[in-house]
């Protein structure tokens, strides 16, 4: 068997399969990206899977004969960016367990491994699928919400709901919830958890413009695009109702302002103490944000536009969560105080809930008293 392919588009999908294939997994193969020639097509499939995530990739290629095999992933990246020239060819001879690979002026000898215990990506019915774009911008406002929690698998989950007004994602950790638009036009009647992490890699390989079919295959949820496809493995259980949650919100009072501001005021405050606590203090069109910390203490002044009720009080959060909900959202939002002090933010595409904390300084340490020494 002899295959030639494009150097640079082999080494970019074998980036892409590295990220996924478990470096540290007992088994070789899974280590290793799958490679199989059609010859008949004229076209290579790298498959690379952590068994909970799948990558599938297609590459036109020249292919003697079929055949397939699995070769070492990080491996495999390090002699594509070694190798020079335009083309790279892959060898081997029928039955042998070595693959020569070639480009330029260098050649490498390297093992492989057959196919037989490699896991198989499987898809659904094409009538079964929906149209679905933006993923990017729908997971930037709402992976950094789920929580880090290994017991409690469910809350590292997204809730995507695809609903007859479209696409709607939700999350939430205990402390907080968010609650975004996604798709309109990705209509349905079913509910899904998809793990946050497996959410994060399909956003990092995929820009807000790219149109998938999305189905699923009973355990898994399915992602297709011209010569890609991504599987991720679903979660089963009682997810928490978000929307009864945040449909049960009164607000006390709720201001104007833009993102950009709240977060550059919050970046300033909580610079003396940035995993502990700020306060927000309204004082009708102007709010202010106070940390305090054994490192000293800042206040920064932002006016704002009053829009409901009147604007007043101190209310504390932690700082770093807060900021990361500020980091997702752009332009105009809408924020409110309401029941128990929870902080609300609406903007046209996300709503986010925080609960509140204790007035204080965060990451005090109380001083221990020193052990008297025995005479």
């Amino acid at each position: 068997m002899r295959v030639t392919l494009n150097r640079a588009e082999l080494l970019g999908a074998a980036r892409r399969g590295e990220n996924i294939a478990p470096h540290d997994s007992p088994l070789d193969v899974l280590r290793g990206l799958l490679l199989e020639e059609d010859a008949a097509n004229g076209v290579l499939t790298m498959t690379a899977s952590n068994i909970e995530i799948t990558l599938e990739q297609k590459l036109p290629c020249q292919v003697t004969e079929d055949d397939a095999f699995v070769l070492n992933a990080r491996l495999a990246v390090s002699m594509l960016e070694k190798l020079s020239g335009d083309t790279v060819a892959l060898e081997r001879e029928p039955g042998k367990s070595m693959l020569r690979v070639s480009g330029g002026e260098a050649e490498y000898l390297v093992p492989i491994w057959e196919r037989s215990s490699y896991p198989k990506l499987e898809m659904p019915f094409p009538e079964d699928t929906v149209r679905l774009s933006g993923i990017p911008g729908m997971a930037k406002r709402t992976v950094f919400a789920a929580a880090q929690d290994d017991s409690k698998p469910l809350l590292k989950c997204v809730n995507l709901k695809f609903t007859r007004n479209g696409l709607r994602a939700a999350v939430g950790n205990g402390r907080c919830i968010v609650s975004a638009k996604g798709d309109e036009k990705s209509t349905g009647d079913v509910s899904l958890l998809i793990p946050a992490h497996s959410l994060e890699k399909l956003a990092r390989l995929c820009g807000d413009k790219d149109e998938f079919r999305v189905g699923t295959t009973g355990k898994s949820i399915v992602f297709l695009k011209e010569s890609f496809a991504f599987s991720a493995r679903l979660l089963e259980g009682e997810y928490i109702d978000t929307d009864g949650l945040l449909g049960s919100i009164r607000n006390q009072f709720t201001v104007l302002t833009g993102v950009q501001e709240l977060r550059k005021a919050l970046d300033s405050a909580s610079c003396v103490d940035s995993d502990g606590k700020t306060c927000l203090r309204f004082e009708g069109q102007r709010l202010t944000f106070r940390c305090e910390s054994e490192h000293g203490n800042t206040a920064v002044p932002l006016d704002v536009i009053p829009l409901t009720g009147m604007p007043q009080g101190e209310y504390w959060y932690m700082s770093r969560q807060l900021l990361s909900c500020l980091k997702s959202l752009a332009g105009t939002v809408t924020l409110g105080i309401a029941q128990d002090g929870m902080l609300t933010l609406e903007t046209e595409n996300a709503y986010y809930l925080q609960t509140g904390v204790r007035p204080g300084a965060a990451g005090k340490k109380e001083k221990k008293k020193p052990v008297k020494k025995a005479a």
